[in-house]
């Protein structure tokens, strides 16, 4: 008995080191993705799932780059006026905020907030209800002519 009492202790403390040292490493863990097809553009992404309140509060921080044509969408169990930042986050990101039948309803750029306190971050609060939202390089939505009102359609999952 007198032995698990230690062991479980340091387990947990084992298991808490190397969840912090995964998630300062920046390397992303293996997540489900799907594909995003931008329509009327017909541009496709592949984009990590953050559908956890774990994947949704890591995001894209720490990452050092990210593929012209991969992102990451974000599931919320309702729509509401969700808030992001870039807290830690390296890469400028445009956030497309889609709506429940996947209509963009905004898009906002954002820009790194490294090596400040975390209440000095701004936020960027989608400005109509979202239930999704898709986080691209900046200079996608350009570049593939990317609208409010477009929409966007789910692929199946790949791993």
């Amino acid at each position: 008995m007198r032995r698990s009492a230690v062991l479980l202790p340091a387990l947990g403390a084992l298991m808490a080191v190397l969840l912090i040292s995964s998630i300062l490493s920046g390397e992303p863990g293996r997540t489900a993705r799907q594909r995003l097809t931008f329509m009327p553009a017909g541009v496709s992404v592949l984009a990590e799932k953050a559908d956890s309140p774990e994947k949704r509060a890591r995001g894209l921080m720490y990452r050092r780059s990210m593929g012209e044509k991969e992102a990451m969408i974000f599931s919320f169990e309702e729509s509401a006026n969700h808030a992001f930042w870039m807290h830690n986050t390296r890469i400028p990101l445009t956030i497309i905020f889609l709506d429940e039948g996947l209509r963009i309803v905004d898009m906002q750029n954002m820009s790194p907030c490294l090596g400040k306190a975390a209440d000095l971050c701004p936020l960027y609060v989608s400005r109509a209800p979202a239930r999704y939202a898709v986080e691209v390089n900046q200079g996608f939505v350009g570049k593939y002519r990317i609208k409010i009102g477009d929409y966007v359609s789910l692929g199946a999952e790949e791993e």
